[in-house]
């Protein structure tokens, strides 16, 4: 394990930013871009990056104050599904891999620039992709805030309960109609400031009874009158900062108040160090992302969490993983991979060649053998990978995934805070892990997973975890609890779901768990090598539960 951390800390060494003194030092003003203004910046803010992609060696200044950022066709997306013009889910129409969409800071092939924003708040009106970070290298984003002029859901007092409908009043900032869709409910107890229990309500049934007051048609416990509901108008679309084909990427001090799906999505990149980041609600708020804050999947190198704060998302604070891939024979030589996984980015996951692939059941997610890849043509208008193996698989393919352990990133996550979120604080399905000294408080799921899931399409089973000194406080109330456990869970989830031996070398050492009458604080099955010693674990009915069948 000492070998595991000295290689973490020298990975995260690697950046090679020049000196500032050596940059060429830009200010967006020089492109006209002028904060506090009140007018749209995004032109001018655009020109400035264009700059950028052309000068490496770039540092990019913003000066403190507010930068309006408005595309008609982003506001032309929002305002058809505010209004109700999309139909039903707005997910199925708008998060489809290669759907088009507006892209607001589009750094495509940037080399070697610092953007340096501190005060500074690009405030976005219409739904987009605020930061585009695809085919960069060595870049840092720097003290950027990005928030919403309209934010992507609606906020409301419940005044009225009964026992099939509850009314909700919403706030004058929300203009609401009676065709918006109302995707998720979360509810908050104006009291304790949290994200309290209650069923998850998905696209209830709604009408308008008066100016800014809806009927929703769903059963609420009576004493959530008077507390507050949040309603995401959509589950899932663009991140707020798109990490895609990038290296040696650094987000530092940077603040997302809200965005109409993930905060920080990462796919098939290398090397990323979050020190400082807050996803957090804006001031006087309770929500912040509709989603994950933040994502990261099929990237390798590293991923370092330092001092990061989330709080008020919509699910995972963080989730890292990789994808379980389906195999189909077509004629003649290799073999097609298809993923049926939701495509978080909804780009196309495909390995490289010399990349390693696991052939793995799917009936239990049980490593079979270890294949490399020696030829790869990707079909991006038919979603799949056409792969030459260095040796044959088996005839049976309905029952193996292929998963790629050569892009499976090293983690550390270090001093971060995850405060009342959906569903789990830290969801991780890699290997070589240090999760340490963070504190993670009421979200709703497991404070800490470590778990390979085969019902998502995410893995793979982890190695070489440790999870240390963490503070685990009040979790595992609601949506996202695992087996019932408010602290620590290890698990696989699959038809045969108690394979031994598919988590490797785990070690839970000296955090504090503090649960609510929960069933379990520290829940482990599937583990070969498991070290669990000094912790303090209160208000759990078994504190310790390893389940071995």
């Amino acid at each position: 394990m000492g070998k595991l951390l000295y290689i973490i800390a020298l990975g995260i060494s690697i950046f090679s930013f020049k000196p500032e003194k050596s940059l060429n030092v830009v200010n967006v003003t020089e492109f006209s871009a002028i904060p506090d203004d009140g007018q749209n910046d995004a032109t001018q803010l655009r020109e400035a990056v264009n700059y950028c992609k052309s000068s490496p060696g770039t540092k990019l200044y913003f000066p403190p104050g507010i930068y309006n950022f408005k595309d008609e066709k982003a506001v032309k997306l929002m305002n058809g599904i505010l209004n109700g013009s999309i139909k039903g889910n707005p997910s199925d129409s708008i998060f489809r891999p290669y759907y088009p969409y507006v892209k607001g800071l589009n750094f495509d092939g940037t080399r070697n620039v610092i953007v340096e924003a501190h005060g500074a708040t690009l405030l976005c009106e219409g739904w987009m992709e605020p930061v585009s970070l695809t085919n960069c290298k060595n870049v840092k984003i720097e003290g950027l805030t990005i928030d919403y002029k309209r934010k992507p859901y609606s906020v409301g007092e419940i005044i009225e309960v009964q026992k099939e409908w509850f009314d909700v009043k919403f706030s004058d900032l929300y203009s609401v109609t009676a065709n918006m869709p109302l995707c998720r409910l979360h509810i908050w107890d104006v009291k304790s400031h949290r994200m309290i229990l209650q069923d998850l309500n998905y696209f209830p049934h709604h009408e308008m009874i008066a100016p800014q007051t809806l009927r929703i048609y769903c059963k609420l416990n009576q004493d959530v009158k008077g507390n507050i509901v949040t309603i995401a108008h959509t589950l899932h679309f663009r991140p707020a900062i798109l990490l895609f084909e990038s290296k040696d990427i650094e987000i530092e001090d940077v603040t997302i108040h809200s965005q109409p799906g993930m905060g920080i999505l990462g796919h098939r990149s290398e090397n990323i160090h979050l020190n400082g980041v807050r996803i957090v609600p804006v001031a006087g708020q309770l929500m912040s992302t509709n989603t994950d804050a933040s994502h990261f999947t099929s990237c390798k190198g590293f991923i370092r969490y330092e001092n990061c704060l989330f709080e008020g998302q919509g699910d995972d604070a963080i989730n890292i993983h990789n994808y379980y891939l389906t195999i189909i024979k077509p004629t003649g030589k290799g073999y097609n991979l298809v993923s049926k996984a939701k495509l978080h980015a909804q780009i196309l996951d495909y390995p490289d060649v010399g990349d390693t692939l696991e052939l793995v059941t799917t009936s239990g997610l049980e490593v079979v053998k270890k294949v490399v890849v020696r030829s790869r043509e990707n079909n991006i208008e038919g979603l799949y990978s056409h792969i030459t193996l260095n040796e044959e698989l088996p005839s049976d393919l309905e029952n193996f995934y292929l998963i790629n352990i050569t892009r499976l990133p090293r983690v550390e996550i270090t001093g971060c805070s995850v405060t009342s979120n959906r569903a789990r604080g830290f969801l991780i399905k890699t290997r070589n892990v240090l999760i340490e000294h963070n504190l993670i408080r009421e979200s709703t799921g497991t404070g800490i997973q470590i778990g390979a899931e085969g019902n998502w399409y995410e893995g793979p089973t982890s190695e070489n975890v440790i999870i240390r000194y963490n503070s685990i406080i009040r979790c595992g109330t609601g949506a996202g609890t695992i087996a019932g456990s408010c602290g620590i869970a290890i698990n696989v989830d699959a038809p045969n779901k108690f394979l031994y031996g598919l988590h490797k070398h785990i070690t839970i050492e000296g955090n504090i768990i503090e649960g609510e009458n929960a069933k379990n604080g520290i829940y482990v099955s599937n583990v070969e090598d498991l070290n669990i010693c000094c912790n303090e674990i209160t208000g759990c009915i078994n504190p310790i539960k390893i389940d071995i069948r």
